[in-house]
């Protein structure tokens, strides 16, 4: 009988699936009450696994020497693991929260198994501070991106309040009208130049960054080899997304760009308190963009109706303004600035060009240049920033509602990550920094200094407007 092969793996899959670049995608739902092992069994047989038969498959090299899915059969009790927290911690959850964490930050580091599909359940029986118990998936990023690996989990939510209607999501502010449909014939010409020569000069930057220019070292970069296998720790910080939309509003921007503001803001408070900053510092972020390019989904049937599963984005690098002399800087032009620079970059070609020369050197070098390519530039940058759009409305798996979920990656050659995600009104912001290097409980101290400048700053726009 034939082996039953799917189709290869992308560029970017494959060159997840190197020694060169060990990312995995850890995702944590929150449950108000508990599973037992045979529930998570069911759940995982009836509800997630025959979504997609990339989690009955492991990664296979075949005659051509080409990486490709192959379907193998799958025992879901060797994909399960329940690990035991220190004696007498099971009812105190801050103690819990503590050791939730730190395991977190252990298992970011670990090597999946080759042997078998790709990804694993870890079943946290134990309260933490905002859920009774937790199921932690660890995933080879081989698997997929975090559209593709999320999108997945939301087609087997149903909503708490009722199950026969839709999941909705947080429509993404659209952009401004462009005036580029009321230019002349002349002024057109000169945008679209212009346009090509920015998108061709920024290209240059994104391939030099990823080949040999580096970031300055400072306190939220250090220059220790091999990060990704180095100890991390991992925090998280909840923000009330409504006012985190009054932001945007004052600003004319979008949540991405409070975001990156607010995310900028931090790590100039932050390097304020650990050393001296000089306004000529290089200090940049990694952004990782949906190549899908969605403005937001409306539905769980809109996410699905792509049906694009794999590793299909974009890698964005972007300046963070420190300003020299922030402290008669407004709160808000961190975020003002955030907004000019995105607005450049989405302007830009740019983003599919790093897809299509991933695409290039992956024909001409094989995936080992791909991923030395994604590695470097990574390495090379300061810090990391991806989200995703979260529910509006409480859900529920298999009749437990969940009382939050997020994401983190593991295996980043960088000091310090951030990930993003909205749920149910909030936004839950993980921070996974490097241990002994990053002071985390300061960092986090100084992104709700940032948000409480920010918003303070935000309330005197306002009361300013309608006076």
């Amino acid at each position: 009988m034939a082996e039953e092969l799917l189709p290869p793996l992308s560029p970017l899959s494959q060159s997840f699936n190197t020694p060169i670049m060990p990312f995995t995608i850890i995702v944590v739902l929150e449950f108000e009450k508990p599973f037992n092992k045979s529930q998570i069994i069911e759940i995982l047989r009836d509800l997630l696994i025959p979504i997609s038969p990339r989690f009955s498959c492991i990664i296979f090299t075949d005659n051509d020497g080409v990486k490709r899915w192959k379907k193998v059969d799958l025992t879901i009790e060797d994909h399960i693991i329940i690990p035991t927290f220190p004696s007498g911690s099971s009812s105190l959850q801050d103690c819990n929260d503590k050791h939730f964490f730190e395991y977190l930050s252990q298992i970011s580091m670990d090597q999946l198994p080759q042997n078998q599909p790709p990804w694993e359940v870890h079943a946290i029986m134990y309260p933490t501070s905002n859920a009774t118990m937790s199921l932690v998936f660890r995933l080879n990023h081989a698997l997929g991106d975090g559209y593709s690996l999320m999108s997945t989990l939301f087609s087997s939510f149903k909503r708490v309040d009722d199950p026969l209607l839709p999941i909705t999501f947080p429509v993404a502010s659209s952009s401004s009208p462009s005036s580029y449909g009321r230019m002349n014939s002349l002024s057109k010409v000169s945008s679209f130049i212009s346009r090509c020569v920015n998108t061709v000069s920024d290209s240059i930057m994104t391939l030099l960054q990823g080949m040999f220019l580096e970031d300055d070292k400072t306190v939220i970069r250090s220059v220790t080899p091999r990060l990704e296998f180095v100890p991390r720790t991992i925090l998280s910080v909840t923000f009330d997304l409504d006012e985190i939309r009054q932001v945007k509003n004052i600003v004319g921007g979008t949540v991405n760009d409070v975001i990156i503001g607010l995310i900028s803001f931090t790590i100039r408070l932050y390097m304020q308190k650990l050393e001296s900053v000089s306004g000529n510092k290089r200090v940049s972020a990694l952004v990782m963009m949906n190549m899908r390019m969605l403005k937001g989904y409306q539905n769980v049937e809109d996410l699905s109706k792509a049906n694009e599963w794999g590793n299909q984005f974009g890698l964005l690098i972007i300046s963070l303004p420190l300003f020299s002399d922030s402290k008669n800087v407004s709160p808000l032009e961190f975020i003002i600035q955030a907004k000019k620079e995105m607005r450049k970059k989405m302007n830009l070609a740019s983003i599919h060009f790093s897809a299509i020369l991933m695409n290039i050197l992956k024909n001409i070098m094989g995936s080992k240049a791909v991923a030395g390519l994604m590695y470097s530039t990574g390495k090379n940058t300061s810090l990391g920033i991806s989200n995703i759009i979260g529910p509006m409305q409480k859900v529920a798996l298999a009749d437990n509602p969940l009382n939050g979920f997020y994401f983190t990656v593991g295996g980043v050659p960088q000091s310090l990550n951030f990930t993003v995600m909205s749920y149910m009104g909030k936004l839950r912001v993980i921070t996974i920094s490097q241990k002994g290097f990053i002071d985390s409980e300061l960092l986090i101290s100084c992104m709700k200094e940032a948000y409480g400048n920010i918003l303070e700053e935000t309330h005197k726009k306002r009361a300013a407007e309608s006076s």
